[in-house]
């Protein structure tokens, strides 16, 4: 249990440790910073293109990619909750309720919605969720802050 305890505490170290943090936070952080640009660079391109262009498997990628990492980070996320909110009685709920956990999951859910809803009667609602990953500039602006108010 200790050494389940003990790797908690060095995921919660990488993914919150932002670039102020060790080297292997740093690097996360420009990981992350990288992908939510990569994404809504992307996304910005994408809406131009035609979907038959070159340039859609490209997308289709690049968006699996940023999106399977980013939902990856909400479940480590969940994981170590009960390390980063040692005192509360649902570390779990709180990290649910946290703001950049709330905006991930938003920026998120319209990929994992459309490979539910694959009809095109929701195409419409869909494409205006993709709005929400625009609100992934605030995790790169929180991993930025964090860079600058430690100094």
């Amino acid at each position: 249990m200790k050494d389940r305890k003990h790797l908690k505490h060095e995921v919660l170290e990488v993914m919150e440790g932002g670039l102020r943090g060790n080297a292997a936070a740093r690097a996360f952080a420009r990981v992350v910073i990288v992908l939510i640009l990569a994404s809504i660079g992307m996304y910005a391109i994408e809406g131009r293109m035609e979907e038959h262009t070159w340039f859609h498997p490209l997308y289709i990628v690049v968006e699996s990619i940023t999106v399977g990492v980013f939902t990856l980070e909400v479940i480590l996320g969940f994981w170590t909750a009960d390390v980063r909110f040692p005192d509360s009685e649902h570390p779990r709920l709180r990290f649910l309720r946290e703001p950049m956990t709330i905006i991930e999951i938003l920026a998120i859910l319209p990929f994992h919605l459309s490979l539910v809803f694959r009809d095109p009667v929701y195409e419409g609602m869909l494409e205006i969720l993709e709005l929400l990953k625009l609100l992934h500039l605030l995790k790169v602006g929180e991993l930025i802050y964090k860079k600058v108010r430690s100094k």
